[in-house]
Parts: C-alpha cells; structure tokens; sequence
C-alpha cells in the first residue's frame, strides 16, 4: 500500500480530484481526509489566529493527520493508495515560530516525514480571485492563499516523488492530470 499526499493551496482543486478519482478506482483507494476541515469545522476557534490559537490547532491537525492516515490504512487493508488530503508536513507552513520549531515541537524531521510518504503530489491554486472563496474553515485572503501554496510547494519540494500539477482554473483537466499520475503510481511507473 503506498501512501500519496494530495496538496497544494487553498482552492487548487483538491476536492475534485479526490472525488473523481474515488469514483474510478472504488476500494482500490482509501482516502485519509483533511484533518484542518475536521478540526476547523468541527468547532475549534478560529476567530483568534493569534500565535496561541494557531500553536494548539496545529498540533492538534497534525495528531489528527497521523490518525486518519493510520485508520485509512487499516479501514481498507486491500487498497492499493492510500490517498491523504494534505500531508501532516503542510502544517509547518502555518507553524508561528517556523519550520525547524515546528518539526521539534512534532518530534519529527524532514526526512521522516518524507519517508511517510511514496508520493506529494501539488496542485497549484490558480491566481484569479474569482477562483477563491472564503468558508467557515478557508479564512485567507487570495493573496495569503497564494504565499500557503508557494511555501507548501516549497516544503514538499526536496521529495524525491514530488509531481507538481501547474495553475489552472480548469478543475476537472486538473483531476485528469492527478488521475494520470496516480495510475502510474499504481502501475510502478512512478
């Protein structure tokens, strides 16, 4: 079973794939969902994005994070993927006090946490503010989105499976290109 990180920026289309691609390969992928939805959207407060508030949420995303993947795991021990929508990497780049400070209080390292993973694939957001939408659990302006996606990109990059889906606003040409990949990884290609 191998285990591929779906991520990227706010609205880059990470829904969509997941959802297309869930309905092609049925139980041959399990997906392990966002834990920030689960967290945000299940009441955590978010009306205070003070360091504070931001410190518990990430850690309680990232515990989240490695459970869901652990369940997704065992849930459907037959899959072929197991799909993770986000990686327990990307909260690094909301961490207030850093990246190096982020991976210490986890008690992890770059390395393992790549090691985590067989595959990151980014889809990148594409720029036009029509594109983008706030929610109770999505709170960044555009601009913000957009620096998340530069800096996820840039944590997720020293991968050594790291496929990076270009800007689009055509959603469903974009699932067809994490579809394609995923069929590789599966196949052994990649």
């Amino acid at each position: 079973m191998k285990k591929v990180v779906l991520t990227g920026g706010p609205a880059s289309g990470k829904t969509t794939a997941l959802s297309i691609l869930k309905e092609e390969y049925g139980t041959d992928i399990e997906v392990a969902v966002e834990a920030a939805t689960l967290v945000y959207g299940g009441g955590f407060p978010r009306n205070d994005n003070s360091p504070r508030h931001t410190y518990h949420a990430q850690r309680i995303i990232y515990a989240t994070t490695k459970e869901l993947e652990s369940l997704a795991e065992e849930v459907n021990q037959n899959a072929k993927i197991v799909l993770c929508d986000r990686g327990s990497l990307d909260g690094a780049v909301y961490w207030p006090y850093g990246e190096a400070d982020f991976l210490k209080t986890m008690g992890t390292t770059i390395k393992d946490e790549y090691a985590n993973y067989y595959a990151v694939i980014h889809m990148s957001p594409p720029k036009e503010a029509k594109y983008y939408q706030n929610t109770s659990v999505r709170t960044e302006s555009l601009e913000r989105a957009l620096e998340v996606d530069e800096a996820i990109l840039k944590l997720w990059s020293g991968h050594p499976r790291h496929i990076v889906i270009p800007e689009s606003n055509d959603y469903v040409k974009k699932a067809l290109i994490v579809r394609k990949a995923i069929r590789k990884i599966i196949n052994g290609e990649i």
